[in-house]
């Protein structure tokens, strides 16, 4: 437990620089970090109390990158314990590490039991470190020394594995005053290193298998989708309505030979002879037999010239205008022969495809 000067020994001392302390503030054990807090608390409910004018810049402040005084022992014990466990090697320890529970929004502090040192090619590393991927083995950091330090030696609690040793670390610091503070709840699960590695393995499995049935569950659903739709196709196809429709272009066959009228022979004047005086000669009027227009009843329509103009005409009767691409243009109606005229009030006929 890293141990702090009560408040009045704070305020005659020079001021701390803030961002020294607030670095030093990660190398404290998480019941030291709750003391802090609490102390800091107390003391803004204290200064909000009144309207305190904003306090000057006090001269002679630390310079920026120092430890203050009273974290410099803490720190400088890490430190000491890091030295001496990679010179003389180390025992088995406890590593406290606090988390938060994203679903219940619980503290929970978990206990990781690290391994104790070997010699290994002149270095003393962790046991089960040596391995085909890393042959040399991994030694302790100065995160792994904090609680390695911890256990040797707690100078809040007076107990430790290593009281000498800290007696050691002593000979040049003097211990501070312990600022007294309530210590939290807290949730503690014991585990050792190799379970601390098998559940982050465990989790990291799970966060990947959630992300494959998400991955899964979007192509199924875009698969119903793509299917749904395919399916309302079939249907509204299915579904359409048979209709009838004209046609668009009729072709034309092969123009038949459109025969002239052929004219009667023309008969003599006849000569009638006039008793008195003579006349003039008298012609006979000249019939002209018309004749009819027909066509094979071949389902087709046909060219028709009729009062000086080109339609197209079957053999029904059925009569359109003849279009400038020699397919049937507006429909006109059905001819009667008998009164030759186009019944125009006829209904156009509809052709199915």
């Amino acid at each position: 437990m890293t141990d702090f000067p009560i408040a009045s020994e704070i305020e005659s001392k020079t001021a701390p620089d803030m961002d020294a302390l607030l670095a030093t503030l990660k190398y404290l054990e998480v019941q030291d970090l709750w003391k802090v807090h609490d102390t800091a608390t107390s003391e803004l409910k204290k200064r909000s109390k009144g309207t305190p004018k904003p306090a000057a810049k006090k001269v002679g402040s630390m310079p920026k990158g120092k430890v203050p005084p009273q974290l410099m022992k803490p720190r400088a014990w890490v430190e000491f314990t890091l030295k001496h466990a990679l010179e003389n090697g180390w025992e088995a320890f406890t590593v406290h590490q606090t988390k938060k529970d994203k679903e219940t929004g619980e503290k929970i502090t978990e206990e990781i039991l690290q391994p104790g040192s070997v010699m290994h090619e002149g270095a003393h590393v962790y046991e089960d470190s040596i391995t085909e991927k890393n042959p040399t083995g991994k030694q302790l950091i100065h995160k792994d020394a904090m609680s390695l330090s911890k256990q040797r030696w707690a100078p809040k609690e007076s107990s430790g594995t290593h009281q000498e040793l800290y007696e050691e670390f002593l000979t040049t610091y003097v211990e501070d005053t312990v600022l007294e503070s309530s210590e939290p709840a807290k949730v503690v699960v014991r585990m050792t290193a190799a379970q601390k590695t098998v559940l982050a393995e465990e989790k990291k499995a799970e966060k990947l298998r959630l992300a494959e049935e998400k991955k899964a569950e979007k192509l199924r659903l875009a698969e119903e989708k793509k299917a749904e739709k395919l399916r309302e196709k079939e249907e509204k196809k299915a579904n359409k309505p048979a209709t009838a429709k004209t046609p668009v272009k009729v072709a034309a066959p092969v123009k038949a030979p459109v025969k002239a009228p052929v004219k009667a022979p023309v008969k003599a004047p006849v000569k009638v002879q006039v008793k008195v005086q003579d006349a003039a000669p008298v012609k006979a009027k000249v019939q002209v037999k018309k004749q009819e227009w027909t066509c094979p009843a071949d389902n087709m329509v046909h060219p028709w010239p009729y009062k000086g103009k080109d339609y197209l005409r079957n053999s029904d009767n059925e009569v359109w205008t003849k279009g400038t691409d020699g397919n049937c243009g507006e429909w006109q109606g059905i001819y009667l022969p008998a009164e030759d005229r186009i019944d125009e009030t006829a209904e156009e006929p509809i052709f199915e495809e």
